[in-house]
């Protein structure tokens, strides 16, 4: 019987969870299970770089290009698998969360294939838990750096940031059976009216919001929009909420709590319009047709 050691116990964690690329955040979590299961000594630092090292010169992994401490499983077991860019994105950043218009494409909400891959990147503030580890895992090992991408398999990343306060509203999508965190619909809906340009400008950010309307769980947006505390935002969410025939108690509180003046405009990143509505407070500066779009005339 061939003698277990800390490389091929790793590697039969890895077929375990079907992992084809792997950080080497990731590996310092596997080695301490192995060495907890076995009875090892912890690894340092020092010692989790010499497994990554004997793994590349076995050839079982090999370096991704342009993203250093990533890498792709090359036993045989993976190369039956998918390597999705979620998945690589993911383990680069695992407290990153994928977002604008591609979770509204994941969400079904758009036909636009996005140009790019968009993810927010969000400070450890113990949130999420990186996925397929549990707080177990984390007594001994320091936290993972967080990366971020600039491409993968030449497809550009486009990196936002937000504050910490507005760490809310995602969940935990897949593809090709790998997890990634994705914002939920709700959270999709409210990121697209705050940065149009990241979700295909305001004619598809419209068309997201009308695919959204029968199917958006109206007391969570509400909840999220009243948690962002911005007046500009629950003016535009209360505005393109009613004329998709949406109606809430809330809706007259937002209303009455509405900004003036050149900044209240529906569309942020657009001009500011003669046109307005009284009860919003807000210059209605999209052309006629797009309006119309998503009232269904």
């Amino acid at each position: 019987m061939a003698r277990k050691t800390i490389s091929s116990l790793t590697l039969a964690l890895l077929s375990q969870e079907h992992r084809v690329v792997v950080a080497d955040w990731r590996f310092h979590v596997l080695y301490c299970r192995v060495a907890r299961e076995h009875s090892f000594k912890l690894p340092e630092a020092a010692q989790v770089n010499a497994l990554i090292r004997k793994l590349l010169n076995a050839g079982d992994i090999e370096p991704m290009d342009s993203m250093r401490g990533v890498f792709l499983v090359t036993v045989p077991f993976a190369s039956t698998l998918p390597v999705p860019d979620e998945a690589i994105i993911q383990e680069a950043n695992p407290f990153a969360v994928f977002s604008n218009l591609t979770a509204a494409a994941y969400h079904e909400l758009t036909h636009t294939i996005p140009p790019e891959i968009h993810v927010t990147n969000y400070q450890d503030n113990g949130v999420r838990q990186p996925l397929g580890t549990t707080p177990d895992d984390w007594l001994d090992v320091p936290r993972p750096v967080r990366r971020t991408p600039k491409t993968v398999h030449d497809t550009r990343v486009v990196w936002s940031a937000t504050k910490p306060d507005w760490d809310f509203g995602h969940t935990i999508g897949h593809t090709q059976g790998c997890p990634f965190y994705i914002t939920d619909l709700e959270r999709t809906l409210l990121d697209s009216l705050r940065f149009p340009e990241k979700s295909g400008g305001i004619r598809e950010v419209f068309h997201i919001w009308k695919q959204a309307a029968d199917v958006l769980d109206l007391e969570r947006l509400v909840g999220y929009v009243d948690r962002f505390n911005q007046a500009l935002l629950r003016q535009r969410a209360g505005f393109l909420l009613e004329q998709l025939g949406v109606s809430h108690p809330t809706f007259d509180v937002w209303a009455r709590r509405g900004v003036r003046g050149s900044s209240a405009k529906l569309a942020a990143n657009r001009e500011f319009c003669s046109e307005h509505s009284e009860r919003w407070n807000l210059s209605i500066n999209v052309p006629t047709s797009v309006l119309n779009e998503l009232r269904g005339a």
